[in-house]
């Protein structure tokens, strides 16, 4: 039986990952950890319920990560003064620091490969797009 499309890229994310957890470990960071770092950024005080969901996690298991990143002083988590029930995230200057250097690794590593392998980095990431807003992602 032939490989699938379906099965390809399946398998071509989590190598993806797992290189990617390999690169970040330099910077103290695991690639689920940068995703939730990056996140947090980009909902820029969203709450946590909003970044477990975006993660695709539990809201427990979303809690313990967060409260570990302000720990070492990478996000704030204060209670939304509209609803203290809820708890907003932030990124701090140091979080936002290593979110910054570790995308810059990620994304420089990957478009060397991609080059290596006669590919255009550019291209491949409209295209990658493309599929990805084609799913409604």
């Amino acid at each position: 039986m032939g490989s699938t499309l379906a099965y390809d890229l399946h398998t071509l994310v989590r190598r993806l990952d797992r290189e990617a957890d390999r690169l970040l470990v330099p910077l103290g960071l695991s690639y689920r950890r940068y995703l939730t770092l990056l996140l947090v950024g980009e909902l820029d005080g969203g709450t946590q319920r909003q970044v477990a969901e975006t993660v695709d996690t539990s809201e427990a298991a979303m809690s313990r990560m967060l409260g570990a990143l302000a720990g070492e002083g990478l996000v704030t988590i204060a209670p939304d003064a509209g609803n203290g029930h809820r708890k907003l995230v932030r990124l701090t200057a140091d979080g936002r620091d290593l979110v910054d250097r570790a995308s810059a690794t990620l994304g420089d590593q990957l478009d060397d490969l991609v080059r290596s392998l006669g590919l255009d980095p550019d291209r491949l990431a409209a295209d990658v797009r493309t599929v990805r807003e084609g799913l409604g992602a």
